[in-house]
């Protein structure tokens, strides 16, 4: 009886534990969700690339942050087992599809969706999902 005891309550214990994440492997399915996540984060950077244009400064840490953020990305993908080809595409997918808007860039649908999405006010809190770095970002949060 003590042993039931022990073992129902260890059981529930165990069931309260949060699970331990599995790293799922690189398929060929999950590769086309890493780049299709690469490539909306491509849009969300070049969206806040376009809402903070005007501030003084802010290039070459724009640069910067699209740098640091791939590598980040490109380590998880590695240690999942890519290839070099499938580590070139996904530099690609960001790097082909950031943009960096000139100061005094103007565009009313992008002005639109900077105030829509309260993009300034995200970007220098660092809150909210658009500046979620690509590496934190599904599939690449279940990568190893």
């Amino acid at each position: 009886m003590r042993l039931i005891a022990s073992l129902l309550a260890c059981s529930i214990v165990c069931g309260a534990l949060p699970s331990i994440a599995i790293a799922e492997p690189l398929t060929p399915v999950r590769f086309q969700q890493v780049l299709a996540t690469a490539k909306a984060y491509a849009a969300d950077r070049t969206l806040i690339f376009y809402c903070i244009r005007d501030e003084p400064g802010m290039l070459p840490f724009n640069y910067l942050v699209v740098h640091t953020e791939t590598e980040a990305a490109l380590n998880k993908l590695k240690a999942a087992g890519s290839e070099a080809k499938q580590n070139a595409e996904l530099v690609e997918a960001v790097m082909a599809n950031v943009r960096y808007p000139t100061t005094g860039a103007s565009d009313a649908a992008m002005d639109a969706e900077c105030q829509s999405k309260n993009v300034r006010q995200s970007y220098f809190t660092f809150s909210g999902p658009l500046i979620t770095p690509l590496d934190r970002r599904p599939p690449f949060d279940s990568l190893k």
